[in-house]
């Protein structure tokens, strides 16, 4: 799956309107997080293997899996590596996804989810205690929650036991609000809980669904509940109570996923009834045009043919000619070709 992302993040600058006709000040470049958070030598043992080695999953995994044996590094080192592997292939997340030509984004979680139950299972007779990563959480999710999401997600990688109570915790709305970019905090803990989940997790992404007021992070939780095989009323819920119509693509990923769990028919009908039930003239209007098929792929951001960049709150972008820069907060990053 990482392999279709090779010449789709080679295209992402291609078609975009705003991208700079230059390359990245060294200046500006030299104080993003992986320059000033990342030692030199960590981001030179990442760059030594071709950038097309990573989208591989064989190559991925394995060397992974060499990096976490490796006594020479430290726990905070091995999930700095884990991020700067992520970055080769497009999966590190600082607030900005990628979403490939004729996909939708609950459709973009679904592969990532499949991706990584495939890591998971290469990972699994490590056996590996994740103490310390989850400390790591803890001790960071209120400062550099790029550290504290990458150390949560390798955790649930590697020990479903473990991770699986802490994200009992992790997945209450009231923990993920109070850290530092609760946006990158909450998108880690939506893959974990797509990962493993019990019901109290369960329970808590439904709560999270209907609490939430960031469309992005709403999008999330409805990725995550639906990774796993939940019944699907928790949809029709949120779409009849929901009343910003900025919050329009959260809606819309709700339906994808219900898509994704029912039959045509059953979807068609489902629509039919939401547009007689919905009160809201902008929520008719947009079922409308899912039912009559008008929303490529039911997802208006989706391309058929293209490339497109989700940003989330707040999140803003600089296209260069050799990436991204991703300004989320504080906090600065930069997403190489």
């Amino acid at each position: 799956m990482r392999y279709l992302y090779i010449s789709l993040i080679l295209i992402v600058f291609t078609f975009h309107s705003k991208a700079q006709e230059r390359p990245i000040n060294k200046l500006t470049l030299e104080t993003t997080y992986s320059y000033v958070e990342i030692h030199k030598s960590l981001r030179d043992l990442i760059d030594e293997s071709k950038k097309d080695n990573y989208f591989h999953d064989e190559f991925f995994n394995e060397l992974l899996r060499k990096i976490i044996v490796d006594k020479r590094f430290t726990e905070a080192e091995k999930v700095q590596l884990f991020y700067l592997m992520q970055k080769k292939i497009g999966y590190a997340f600082v607030g900005t996804n990628y979403l490939p030509p004729q996909q939708n984004y609950f459709n973009h979680h679904a592969a990532k989810v499949i991706t990584w139950q495939k890591t998971k299972a290469v990972l699994k007779d490590l056996n590996y205690n994740v103490t310390t990563l989850i400390k790591l959480v803890n001790e960071n999710r209120g400062k550099d929650n790029v550290l504290a999401s990458n150390a949560l997600l390798l955790a649930s990688l590697l020990n479903t036991d473990t991770v699986c109570k802490t994200l009992e915790y992790f997945t209450k709305a009231e923990f993920i609000l109070q850290t530092k970019n609760p946006d990158i905090f909450n998108h880690a803990i939506c893959m974990s809980a797509s990962l493993i989940q019990n019901d109290l997790i369960t329970s808590n992404l439904i709560a999270n669904i209907k609490s939430f007021k960031s469309e992005c992070m709403i999008e999330d939780a409805f990725c995550a509940l639906y990774s796993k095989n939940n019944p699907v009323a928790t949809i029709r819920d949120y779409i009849l109570l929901e009343k910003n119509s900025l919050n329009d693509l959260s809606i819309q990923t709700a339906l994808c996923a219900l898509a994704n769990r029912v039959s045509p028919a059953t979807f068609q009908k489902s629509i039919e009834s939401l547009c007689k039930e919905t009160k809201e003239k902008w929520k008719t209007e947009l079922c409308t045009k899912i039912l009559s098929k008008s929303v490529p792929f039911n997802y208006t951001l989706a391309n058929k043919d293209q490339l497109v960049t989700k940003n989330w709150d707040n999140v803003q972008i600089s296209l260069y000619i050799d990436g991204v820069l991703i300004s989320n907060g504080t906090l600065l990053e930069f997403d190489p070709n």
